[in-house]
């Protein structure tokens, strides 16, 4: 037993005095201290912080850019009498489907810009008549009389879909 422990100091005295050596022989370096590199670091680490920060304030408070006033033409160009009569009529129908016909929900109005000139006509025939029911709408149509109902579809279908 006493050999065995012997074996054991000796062999463990062994690997201290190994790794003495070799701790002797490693180069000396202070690179890792270099103040000089550490700062020049630092600094630019500051300043891509500084730049992150900055990207971060101008996507949460982003700069709205006036725009410039954008002249539109007409919406449908009024070439012809029917046209013509057809915004007139349309104007009491801006109040619920909107001045390009895209409805409101607010308002339960359809989208009815860009819509078939016979359908409509058909579907404002048929509300006068009471064939199909819009309480709402029958106001407005007790005014129309005729070639209204043809003006008013006409120029609703030339409106933008």
């Amino acid at each position: 037993m006493t050999r065995l422990v012997t074996f054991g100091v000796v062999l463990i005295a062994l690997v201290i005095a190994i790794s003495f050596d070799k701790y002797k022989n490693v180069p000396v370096s202070n690179e890792q201290f270099d103040i000089i590199k550490k700062e020049a670091s630092h600094k630019a680490h500051l300043q891509e912080l500084k730049e992150l920060e900055e990207k971060r304030l101008a996507l949460l408070n982003p700069v709205k850019e006036e725009e410039a006033a954008v002249e539109e033409g007409p919406l449908v160009v009024l070439d012809t009498p029917q046209l013509v009569h057809g915004s007139e009529l349309y104007k009491a129908c801006v109040v619920c489907h909107g001045k390009k016909g895209d409805g409101k929900k607010s308002q339960n109005a359809p989208k009815i810009g860009g819509q078939m000139a016979w359908y409509i006509e058909k579907q404002l025939v048929d509300m006068k008549s009471e064939a199909r029911v819009n309480k709402v709408m029958m106001p407005y149509l007790k005014k129309l009389e005729g070639n209204d109902f043809k003006d008013l579809a006409a120029y609703i279908s030339k409106l933008p879909w």
